[in-house]
């Protein structure tokens, strides 16, 4: 079966993650990524945002997720992202819009040992053999020859390549089908793992993806985007192999 998603969740949606959307939204209908060792080997592109903290690089952040304020009576202006609900340490964040069928995401902060915001998860639903795209958003200056690693609870770890690099930081996006999807929904914790520029492979930063209310998120994400129309199918994807 086709991979089908709706082409306003995808305008609107990857508007959230800032620089990146225009080109993330061509693609958000492709199949899932491939293993790391295909990805190209590429250093990532200089910019004014800093790294991650890690090891062997200087201690800094991520840009802060796009800021979800509301207009001066409370209600989300068009164009404006706002929390719908919470489920556990997931959040529904929508955009609104004047048809008031408001495309929506699920969106976790990853933070580091420290308390600091360092990379961003946000999931979109899809239908057919993948049923929902997560994508990670990682410090620029990460190692994109390493790709980025996705481990939930004390399963094998699988890496995926790099998409690209833009000033919101360095972009991988994995397609899940229900092999993979089923895993996060049962499990307690995920582990994500990147690698800054320059460093050895045993200074893996690794950070938690807390799985607490995904189901329920996964859930109240399908119920939030049933109603917008799907896009024109993709070609057939294959999970990622191990």
């Amino acid at each position: 079966m086709a991979n089908r998603t709706s082409a306003a969740v995808i305008a609107a949606l990857f508007t959230l993650a800032g620089s990146a959307g225009s080109v993330m939204a061509q693609e958000a209908a492709q199949t899932p990524a491939q293993p790391a060792a295909e990805a190209p080997a590429s250093e990532a592109p200089a910019s004014d945002t800093p790294a991650a903290q890690a090891p062997a690089a200087e201690a800094a952040t991520t840009p802060a997720p796009a800021a979800e304020t509301p207009a001066a009576d409370g209600a989300p202006q068009v164009g404006q992202p706002y929390a719908k609900s919470t489920h556990g340490d997931w959040t529904l964040r929508c955009m609104k819009t004047e048809s008031g069928k408001d495309p929506c995401e699920l969106y976790q902060l990853l933070k580091d040992q420290n308390d600091s915001p360092v990379a961003e998860a946000s999931v979109i639903p899809m239908t057919g053999n993948v049923q929902a795209v997560i994508t990670f958003v990682a410090p620029l200056e990460t190692d994109l020859q390493a790709g980025l690693g996705l481990q939930v609870d004390a399963a094998k770890e699988s890496r995926y390549p790099f998409m690209l690099c833009a000033r919101v930081g360095c972009i991988s996006r994995i397609g899940l089908a229900e092999a993979e999807l089923g895993p996060l929904k049962k499990g307690n914790k995920a582990t994500v793992s990147v690698l800054p520029f320059g460093a050895s492979k045993e200074q893996l930063v690794k950070l938690d993806l807390s799985l607490k209310g995904f189901t329920a998120g996964m859930a109240a994400l399908n119920e939030a985007n049933k109603d917008l129309a799907p896009a024109a199918p993709a070609a057939p994807a294959e999970a990622p192999k191990q």
